[in-house]
């Protein structure tokens, strides 16, 4: 009987290749995936090595813990301030004020707050022989004086303790140089202020602002001022506010040369954490206004014409603290305005009297209607007969050009009227006649070939 092979049957060789082939396939699987993490596990390491510092200088504090604090420095900075320059001004003055700020801050002292001291070690007395002593012939012989050495299952524990007292002393060292740069003023913003209407001194909100003054030595702040001509004589404070930090306390980072000897090492750009505080201080600038004849002229009501010469009156007032002597006016006038009279004497005119004086003003025919400022200004002599100039005063004055028929401007725009009417008129005409002879002439031509036909 024939036994037929059937086709779902598998050959077992055949079965286990296909076997070792899957299993073969898998490994070679799990070793690619394998050298992928190896490869990625290397690449972050290699990420971490080269920005580990930069990573523990961003986001690793100091704790308290990781700083020694050697000394304690007493002495701040001490700031003082002067103007430079004559502190004196006169009414109505614009300048620049120069203030020199001084740096007075000593460095009083240092006192040492942790102390670096040596391990407590055993020691022994030893006798040391001197050989040159020996007497062979006597036999005889001499020792040194006792000496004291460290033993030596301690010596291990004094080359570590010496090692770090060594790394101790040169952080100790730094902190002393840093703490000696205490009385620095740093970040200094400058306001200035005054407590008077008349007087404007710098811009409100700005101030100046200087990196750092150390003790010792003095920078300048510079700030315009701007001098009313109505401020009564006398003194005045521009007051100086200075908002400033300085080095209060230097603790220096541990930086370990044992892990036994209580050091940890760091991974800081700096050797050191500087803490700062803030300070406040304001310092009075005295400044002095000089008295002095001021004036002021009312309002003028006259008006001005183009073509002709009018009269003005002006009326000065002295509104000082002071007489004017023998004081005279002056008129400043630029095109097209004139005057066959720009000076005049007010004689001696004391605080709170008015003078007024006339001016024969002229303005040119092609002088336009609007306002035009006129310049006044007057000099007098003081009460030390010393010639001054009052702060100078502008004057609006009206130009009004009342309507006039028979101008040139108005016969020269009625002329171009009248031309430019006659034009459109004779245009008007021609066409006229030229459009009505053509429908009259059109019948006759017709009569014409006909009887020709």
């Amino acid at each position: 009987m024939k036994v037929e092979k059937s086709s779902e049957m598998t050959n077992p060789v055949q079965d286990d290749r296909s076997i070792n082939t899957r299993s073969g396939s898998q490994s070679g699987l799990n070793k690619k995936q394998t050298f992928k993490h190896v490869c990625l596990i290397a690449s972050v390491f290699i990420l971490f090595s080269l920005c580990g510092p930069a990573a523990a200088d961003s986001f690793s504090p100091v704790m308290p813990s990781d700083t020694l604090d050697y000394y304690t420095g007493y002495g701040e900075p001490d700031l003082t301030a002067s103007l430079r320059g004559n502190n004196e001004f006169g009414k109505g003055d614009s300048s620049t004020l120069q203030i020199s700020i001084a740096n007075k801050g000593e460095l009083e002292k240092l006192v040492a707050r942790e102390y670096i001291s040596p391990a407590n070690l055993s020691y022994e007395d030893i006798e040391i022989l001197n050989e040159s002593l020996i007497d062979y012939a006597n036999r005889t012989y001499k020792h040194e004086p006792k000496v004291s050495v460290i033993k030596l299952e301690d010596y291990a524990i004094y080359s570590m303790e010496y090692r770090n007292m060594t790394a101790q002393n040169s952080l100790a060292t730094a902190e002393m140089q840093i703490e000696a740069g205490r009385t620095a003023a740093k970040n200094l913003n400058v306001k200035f202020e005054i407590d008077s209407p008349y007087i404007k001194v710098g811009d409100a909100g700005d101030y100046t602002y200087i990196p750092s003054i150390a003790g010792g030595s003095y920078d300048v702040a510079k700030v315009p001022i701007s001098i009313s001509p109505n401020t009564p004589a006398g003194e005045y404070f521009v007051n100086m506010t200075i908002d400033y930090q300085y080095p209060s306390n230097a603790k220096m980072i541990r930086s370990g040369v044992s892990e036994d000897g209580g050091f940890t090492v760091f991974m800081y750009s700096d050797s050191y954490v500087q803490e700062y505080e803030s300070r406040r201080v304001v310092i009075p600038i005295p400044i002095y206004v000089e008295g002095g004849a001021v004036f002021e002229t009312s309002e003028i009501k006259e008006t001005l014409s183009a073509g002709k010469t009018n009269t003005i009156a002006v009326t000065y007032t002295n509104v000082g603290d002071e007489t004017a002597y023998s004081a005279e006016a002056k008129l400043s006038l630029m095109y097209p305005l004139s005057s066959s009279k720009n000076k005049a004497l007010l004689g001696d005119v004391a605080p709170g009297e008015s003078v007024i004086v006339k001016y024969p003003i002229a303005a040119h025919s092609t002088a336009i209607e609007k306002t035009y400022g006129i310049n006044t200004d007057v000099r007098y002599y003081d009460e030390d007969d010393k010639l001054q100039i009052a702060p100078g005063i502008k004057m609006d004055v009206l130009m009004v050009n009342p309507f006039t028929l028979f101008t040139f401007r108005n016969i020269l725009i009625g002329v171009l009227i009248f031309v430019a009417a006659s034009l459109i008129y004779d245009y008007s005409k021609k066409t006229k006649t030229k459009n009505s002879g053509g429908d009259k002439g059109e019948p006759a031509a017709a009569e014409s070939e006909n009887e020709k036909i």
